[in-house]
């Protein structure tokens, strides 16, 4: 999205990746040149000596580095073609106050920007960074004009008095799944007429199918496996939620707001930056079953509330987390790191 945003603005941009990978799939589809560019660990020679040969080709000027191994090995690279100026990306935090990301992250590259303001702080407390060397460029989303919701009630059965939640993600201990199956058997003995979607895939997948049949959740818990356009099925249910125990900025959650979704979410990084608690949607406590089955409670009990807060994240979305904004703050710190 963002090299999209760059290209439109007259940019050369050019996406470094392995072939097969998703982000060339997608690249592929926006009309994003390519380079044969990624690295299997941190002393890739092959994948090295590839992207020695694409910087001077090419003449590139900004290297943005996502993962801590390119970072090393683009620094290393940037050495030996004057010219080059290497950012580090993190979406999550990747670097610990250790001495081996001491050098590295203050030596050889060229400054770092973050998603969320909840990492820079991080950073900034190890008293590393000059100032103005961990920038914060939010993630931004605008929905696309038109999209059909998925009909859940139709699809699975369900009558005009259920509530229909929907989560997306990778079945990951990360994303608090079992948590989310926690609460929903809950709901079950309480008598409430609710329905949990989940769309994603991932290691866990077997043992969160597993305990959804030992709490006899099957059809109120169910698996949508790997779904290509979240957006429709985000559009059609009621609630969007989130159970992660830690995040950077969730795009999930970006997603549902733009859409005017009401949200229930875990209050981790950069739910707290994109959600005002009681405003845009519910913050919960993380790992707490409980606390999540609450917050549901409180807008399952109101279409009234759940369509207010969904106004309200769809507002907040377009005017501080629009895509252009966030392309305007990712140029404007590409240029103050111009030689």
């Amino acid at each position: 999205m963002a090299a999209e945003g760059l290209a439109a603005r007259g940019h050369e941009v050019l996406i470094g990746c392995a072939p097969g990978s998703i982000i060339r799939e997608n690249a592929q589809k926006k009309g994003l040149p390519l380079a044969h560019v990624h690295f299997k660990s941190d002393f890739d020679l092959p994948g090295f000596l590839r992207l020695l040969q694409v910087l001077r080709r090419r003449q590139i000027t900004h290297v943005i580095c996502g993962q801590n191994k390119d970072t090393k090995i683009a620094a290393v690279a940037a050495m030996l073609v004057p010219g080059v100026r290497v950012l580090a990306r993190h979406g999550l935090q990747l670097i610990a106050k250790k001495w081996k990301y001491k050098f590295i992250f203050t030596r050889c590259i060229h400054g770092i920007f973050t998603n969320s303001e909840t990492i820079r702080k991080e950073y900034q407390s190890y008293g590393w960074f000059p100032e103005g060397f961990v920038q914060v460029i939010h993630n931004g989303f605008t929905p696309p004009d038109e999209v059909e919701p998925f009909d859940f009630r139709a699809k699975y059965g369900l009558d005009k008095t259920a509530l229909v939640l929907f989560s997306a993600g990778r079945l990951a201990r990360q994303k608090g799944f079992d948590v989310m199956i926690e609460t929903a058997e809950q709901a079950r003995q309480d008598g409430y007429n609710w329905y949990f979607f989940v769309a994603g895939t991932g290691k866990l997948e077997r043992e969160l199918q597993q305990l959804v049949r030992q709490k006899q959740l099957e059809k109120h818990f169910i698996f949508l496996g790997f779904v290509e356009d979240v957006l429709p099925y985000v559009k059609g249910a009621d609630v969007f939620v989130l159970s992660s125990f830690y995040e950077g900025m969730p795009n999930a959650v970006m997603e549902a707001m733009g859409l005017g979704k009401c949200c229930v979410v875990t209050a981790v990084n950069g739910s707290t930056e994109l959600i005002r608690n009681e405003k845009e949607g519910l913050l919960i406590v993380a790992g707490d079953a409980d606390a999540l089955y609450r917050g549901l409670v409180k807008v399952a009990q109101s279409a009234e509330l759940r369509e207010s807060m969904g106004a309200n994240a769809s507002f907040r979305m377009r005017e501080v987390f629009s895509e252009r904004r966030m392309v305007n703050d990712l140029e404007a710190f590409l240029q103050s790191k111009m030689l």
